[in-house]
């Protein structure tokens, strides 16, 4: 809101005041000091010497030509009465610097201070100390000097530190060659809005005045008349005719007197009623006053146009009761609000909507001395709706947010709109049969809500109606209905019966809306309005798309997260299916190659007769496909005990170089075989290096690395096995290096998924299963380890073995901690 425009009664008191000082400060040739215009104001003993020397001055030279004065003087004089008896305006004087040259009785009233407590001190002490604090007392001033005048609305302080609500001008006053010398400060009190009452009643007073001197000026004539002929009588009596002579110049004196001052209250009286309505009719917001019996007494013209829109004119509404013109109004919070005020005599603004829900008011009530209410209010329909939304997109989303069971959640959601935004609330969802389901339905009254459901179970939609959901699932497209006529309750009515059914719920408007998610649409969401009267519009409509935005991502979410939920159940039952089988044919072929091996053993030892050569060799190429076949079947087993958690390890310290010395002569034949060189090495004090680890399962993780490494390596190469300390004193790692083709940077996890196989290059064929890595990690993190790979291609690979260091055992320490 805006500073109201001072009306023209106001500004002309700014102009007077200006010219006051003018006077005030320029001698004169025809004025004396006594009748000097600017004598009404009171200056101090502490008045700035400067525009004391200038009045002194002044005075000197009036005093010159005593007994001088003219015509010119005589509207002067009016300005200094009007200026010293105006009591509603703090009008005073500023010298250049902001001191107070000059106070009224305005001004005394209005701020507390007398003439000699204030003048001469500094305009700022009128100011609260934040307003001082932002410079606002200098920049008043700058502007006025830089613009001529300076308008403004805000806190002022009284004498005695209570605050007030003021509407200032100040205008800069310049001498003869321009130079600033001062400034005049018009201030108005704009705490109490009780203008309209205080005027009416002014006006009232004044024209009684006005009607009183134009009684007066009839005697007047009429004792003048009466004069003039005791005049032409007594002119032939030369004594008496002279005594008379005076006597009746002396009375036309008088009634020249009487007649100029009977004019001034009349040209005053006529100020008075133009300033008055000039202030009214100022006003930006919609203004009324209610008398006693809540009548209509005025309405600017802002109101008019407010009640214009609603078919009701000014001059049809005064003096009828409002009550009588708008009965929806009654028993809402618009009357209680505006009784409160007039029945407890207080200002009381509130908020309320109207009567058919459809806006916002901000509404200002002044109780009058008549027992009258001036009332003014504001429209914030706007806000009101743009904090509604915000409300309930936030409770909206909390309320879809706290659970993944989506139809107990859209019903929840459905009682939070009802009865604020709606009457009726619907959510409908799409079935398994492409149909719409009403999910959810939600009234304030819960009966209402059964015989809902039960019609909607006797009357289902109809997919191909031209009207309602199945219109808006078919076009995707929202639907609004501002007004619900009874041409549309026909259309989608499927027989008589339906349709009287309908007519009764005495549905006014109608918001329907796809839910769309990730551009597939899962149902609609429909908002009806029926007893509130409310009607909607295209604010509400983007309210409804956005939360049906938000209600098609909770449904949308909750599937997913159920189709989810469904796909891992079912691959945790897989899988553990795919373990069992594992386990049990793994056990199953370890019997028949043990039986192959036993067998093997008893024809080398020539139990059944002598063996040759050749046949020597045939054994050994059996038996090492049976170990090789064996192995694998281990690994297959090792897997679905670790996938099934039923590992045990025996955590103790084991000495690191003791394990590697015994690897070196495992893996000895493996590497002379491939012509490979393995190299072992350990740092400087490394051969009393332990590990908390199960040695078993160590052995078993090195071998397969080593194996791994012998592997891929090409003939003649050279495999690295490496002590080395961990990233931290508490780490030991145990690296393997190989000397192959490498792996490729985007598959070094890829290796440690089971039944994985990189084909390093084209002349290395993939051996095994695929699992040896991957047991080995597992067993590695199983001891409280890790096991990780680094490599490039054509780099050769590095594999990485952290384990937790560990010191030797002690006397009257525990052999060993078991884990599984």
């Amino acid at each position: 809101m805006g500073h109201p425009a001072w009306p023209a009664g106001l500004g002309a008191l700014a102009s007077i005041s200006t010219s006051l000082y003018h006077r005030a400060l320029a001698p004169s040739t025809t004025t004396r000091a006594t009748d000097d215009p600017y004598a009404g104001l009171v200056f101090s003993r502490r008045t700035p010497a400067h525009v004391r020397s200038m009045t002194s001055s002044r005075d000197a030279h009036e005093s010159g030509a005593p007994g001088q004065r003219g015509h010119a003087d005589e509207p002067a004089e009016l300005y200094r009465l009007l200026v010293a008896s105006v009591r509603d305006y703090a009008i005073f004087v500023l010298d250049a610097r902001g001191y107070v040259l000059t106070w009224n009785v305005g001004a005394a009233q209005l701020k507390g201070y007398q003439a000699h407590e204030i003048i001469g001190q500094p305009f700022s002490v009128f100011y609260p100390p934040e307003e001082i604090a932002a410079g606002k007392p200098e920049t008043q001033l700058r502007v006025a000097s830089s613009e001529g005048r300076f308008e403004d609305e805000g806190w002022r302080l009284r004498k005695d530190g209570s605050r007030f609500w003021a509407n200032v001008i100040v205008t800069v006053l310049r001498d003869v060659r321009g130079d600033v010398v001062g400034f005049a400060k018009v201030t108005r009190d704009l705490t109490e809005r009780r203008a309209a009452e205080q005027q009416a009643a002014r006006l009232a007073a004044e024209s009684a005045a006005r009607a009183a001197a134009e009684a007066r000026s009839h005697e007047l004539d009429v004792l003048n008349q009466t004069l003039q002929e005791q005049a032409l009588e007594l002119e032939a009596q030369s004594e008496e005719s002279q005594t008379l002579m005076e006597e009746i110049e002396q009375t036309n004196a008088r009634l020249e007197d009487a007649l100029f001052e009977a004019e001034s209250i009349r040209a005053e009286a006529e100020r008075s009623e133009r300033f008055t309505r000039e202030i009214l009719e100022s006003i930006d917001d919609p203004f009324v006053v209610h008398d006693s019996e809540w009548r209509f007494r005025y309405i600017n013209a802002r109101a008019a146009q407010v009640f214009g829109a609603s078919g009701h004119s000014a001059e049809q509404l005064i003096g009828r009761v409002v009550w009588d013109v708008y009965p929806e109004a009654v028993g809402t919070e618009l009357e209680r609000g505006m009784r409160r005020s007039a029945t407890q005599r207080i200002p009381y603004s509130f908020e309320a909507r109207s009567p058919n829900g459809t806006q916002w008011s901000s509404l200002f009530c002044y109780p009058l001395p008549d027992h009258g209410v001036a009332i003014q209010w504001k429209d914030i329909t706007e806000r009101k709706r743009a904090e509604e939304a915000a409300r309930y997109l936030a409770r909206a989303s909390e309320v879809l947010g706290e659970s993944l069971d989506y139809q107990r959640t859209l019903n929840t959601f459905a009682e939070l709109v009802v009865p604020e935004l709606a009457d009726w609330c619907l959510v409908e969802i799409i079935g398994d049969d492409s149909a719409l389901v009403p999910i959810a339905v939600a009234h304030a009254d819960p009966d209402k809500v059964k015989w809902a459901r039960a019609l909607s179970e006797r009357y289902p939609p109809n997919p191909d109606a031209a009207t309602g959901s199945p219109r808006v699932m078919r076009t995707g497209e929202p639907a609004l209905y501002p007004e619900v006529p009874d041409e549309l309750l026909v259309a989608g009515a499927i027989d008589d019966e339906h349709l009287e059914i309908i007519r009764r719920l005495a549905i006014r408007s109608v918001i329907i809306v796809p839910l769309v998610a990730h551009d597939r649409t899962l149902g609609a969401l429909t908002l009806i309005a029926a007893e509130s009267g409310r009607r909607y519009g295209p604010a509400d409509l983007a309210l409804a798309l956005e939360l049906a935005r938000r209600v098609a991502l909770a449904v949308d979410n909750a599937k997913r997260h159920r189709a989810e939920l469904d796909a891992r159940i079912a691959a945790e039952r897989a899988n553990r299916a795919k373990s069992e089988f594992l386990a049990v044919m793994s056990h199953e072929l370890r019997t028949p190659l043990n039986a192959i091996a036993g067998h093997v053993q008893l024809i080398e030892m020539e139990i059944h007769g002598p063996v040759t050569q050749g046949q020597r060799d045939a054994l050994e190429r059996i038996g090492r496909a049976q170990r090789h076949l064996l192995g694998l079947i281990n690994n297959v087993l090792n897997l679905t005990r670790i996938e099934s958690g039923r590992v045990e390890y025996r955590i103790l310290p084991v000495l690191v170089s003791s394990v590697l010395g015994d690897l070196a002569s495992v893996v000895q034949p493996q590497f002379a075989a491939r012509e490979l060189t393995l190299v072992s090495r350990l740092p400087e004090g490394g051969s009393e290096v332990f590990v908390a680890a199960d040695r078993e399962k160590l052995i078993q993780i090195l071998t397969n690395l080593l194996g791994n490494a012998a592997k891929f390596t090409p003939a003649h190469g050279q495999v690295e096995m490496l002590l080395t300390p961990g990233a931290s004193s508490d780490e030991v790692m145990i690296v393997v290096r190989d000397s192959g083709p490498g792996i490729p940077a985007d598959k070094l996890e890829l290796i440690f998924e089971p039944f994985v196989q990189l084909e390093r290059s084209l002349t290395m064929p993939a051996e095994g299963t695929g699992l040896g890595l991957a047991i080995s990690r597992d067993l590695a993190r199983g001891m409280g380890g890790d096991l990780r790979a680094e490599s490039g291609e054509g780099q050769g690979a590095t594999l990485i073995l952290t384990l937790p260091r560990a010191q030797p055992l002690g006397s009257g320490q525990r052999g060993s901690v078991e884990s599984s």
